[in-house]
């Protein structure tokens, strides 16, 4: 291999799984399993190795394909006889591919994608392999939604663990700021049920701490009245006049409504989508979309949306009320489309200095294809919310930048990594600290801490987790040591 590709396949500190194992486990389950044992002569093992991020090549021992609640207790159980640290696969769309163990033990939830909504009380339950797709589809029927991300091939569980923001943040908050309950499978094979008045410190450390807990097999989350329409406007500038609508963005966004979701990307390609004109696909150029995130039909949200998509010098602007679920949900899915090699670094930002704005397209428009900057509009109900309530930290930033890069040829990895980190770094004068944990990469996993608001945050995540995880069971994640 090249000294400048990469291979996201280290060993996970965890023991071989070799055939004999695998006979071992087998006869374990033999009475209790209902799922499937992947193994790496089964003929789903390549499909269930592939993960999001094509840089991820990790070869499992043993893949343990769950059904239900009793499944995942098995699996668990048969781990934890052999000595066998899992990790624990939900939709497989982690950056830095910590869903696989390599050459070890996976319990994959891909058999658990059941939705059911309550529409009197409006709790949706979802169980822990759904994706996205899963959840928005079946709440979309009832004119629901639980806030969620902004890629649909998501996984639902490992996204809700580490937060969860997407489009809708602004108005309702992450997603696990939904949380109503959640059943969970613990180390010692026991199902509990999570919520804020029982194993409440839990319920705590599951808004935010990742999968270091346990397995969930089935959130509760609230719903809200929403769609199934979005009215949302969109415009595009050159590349020449980016700084200038970027800084009227920046000026703009702190007088903002929550119930205004506006978001700038700085596109080395513009992809095909819905509103994108034929001559501009393939082109470097800055995209705003400013979101109303309440009646699609209010002309007070019209007004804004016009408003808004008509700062600066901008080539087109157009306006659209789109369906939400099958479509605003799906925007960016082509982008990040599963299987090419990704790298991300992120940022958390009060305020977009006109110095940072400048390094940032400075260095967009040598940026190479396929690499995108993202600024994301947060604050609203994300920040109602006291820091010391939930395990996810940074709340009160108002702005979040993603600097992604996507590409195919393993012989880039070094050039496009280190690209990516330069300019993260140019912009440490500016940004705050933390890091959101959902975005740790695989070369990041010293920033735990940080990513968990710090020493103080993560000794309170180390005492739960050594209450209910004392041996460190579950350490296969962006782990929290037991204290």
């Amino acid at each position: 291999m090249s000294d400048d590709s990469y291979r996201i396949g280290e060993a996970e500190h965890s023991p071989a799984v070799d055939r004999d194992m695998c006979r071992r486990i087998a006869r374990q389950l033999s009475d209790t399993f209902k799922g499937e044992l992947i193994g790496p002569t089964h003929t789903a093992y390549e499909d269930a190795c592939h993960v999001w991020n094509g840089m991820v090549d990790k070869r499992p021992g043993l893949i343990l394909r769950c059904t239900c609640t009793e499944d995942v207790v098995a699996a668990v159980n048969a781990a934890r006889a052999l000595h066998l640290p899992p990790s624990v696969r939900g939709g497989g769309h982690s950056v830095s591919g910590k869903a696989l163990s390599e050459g070890g033990l996976t319990i994959d939830l891909g058999g658990m994608r059941r939705v059911s909504v309550d529409t009197g009380r409006k709790h949706v339950h979802a169980e822990g392999g759904c994706l996205l797709a899963d959840v928005d589809e079946a709440t979309a029927r009832h004119g629901l939604i639980v806030p969620a991300g902004t890629v649909s091939e998501t996984g639902i569980g490992g996204l809700a663990l580490g937060g969860g923001i997407g489009w809708l943040s602004r108005k309702h908050g992450l997603t696990c700021d939904q949380f109503v309950s959640l059943e969970l499978v613990l180390a010692s094979g026991e199902v509990i049920e999570v919520s804020a008045t029982g194993h409440s410190d839990l319920f705590w450390a599951l808004k935010g701490g990742g999968g270091n807990f346990g397995v969930v097999t089935r959130f509760t989350f609230k719903a809200h009245t929403f769609g199934p329409m979005m009215h949302l406007g969109v415009s595009f500038y050159e590349p020449d006049d980016a700084a200038e609508a970027l800084r009227e963005y920046a000026r703009i966004v702190p007088s903002l409504p929550r119930t205004v979701g506006w978001h700038a990307s700085l596109k080395s390609n513009v992809p095909h989508l819905p509103f994108v004109r034929p001559d501009m696909v393939g082109k470097r150029m800055l995209m705003l979309v400013a979101m109303w995130l309440d009646d699609a039909n209010a002309p007070e949200g019209h007004e804004i949306v016009e408003r808004l998509i008509r700062i600066g010098k901008s080539r087109v602007a157009t306006t659209n009320t789109i369906p939400f679920a099958s479509s605003v949900q799906r925007l960016i899915d082509e982008e990040f489309g599963s299987g090419h090699r990704y790298y991300t670094k992120e940022a958390h930002v009060i305020d977009l200095a006109d110095e940072a704005i400048d390094t940032l397209v400075d260095f967009w428009k040598d940026m190479p294809m396929h690499g995108e900057i993202e600024v994301i509009n947060l604050g609203g109900a994300v920040s109602d919310i006291a820091e010391e309530a939930s395990a996810f930290s940074h709340r009160q930033y108002l702005l979040w930048l993603n600097f992604a890069m996507r590409w195919d040829d393993p012989l880039k990895d070094r050039d496009y990594i280190e690209q990516i980190k330069k300019v993260a770094g140019d912009l440490r004068h500016w940004v705050g600290k933390g890091i959101y944990t959902n975005m740790l990469n695989f070369d990041e996993q010293d920033r735990v801490i940080e990513a968990l608001g710090g020493s103080g945050k993560y000794a309170k995540l180390g005492r739960i987790k050594a209450k209910y995880d004392p041996t460190n069971f579950f350490r296969v994640n962006c782990n929290i040591e037991p204290s």
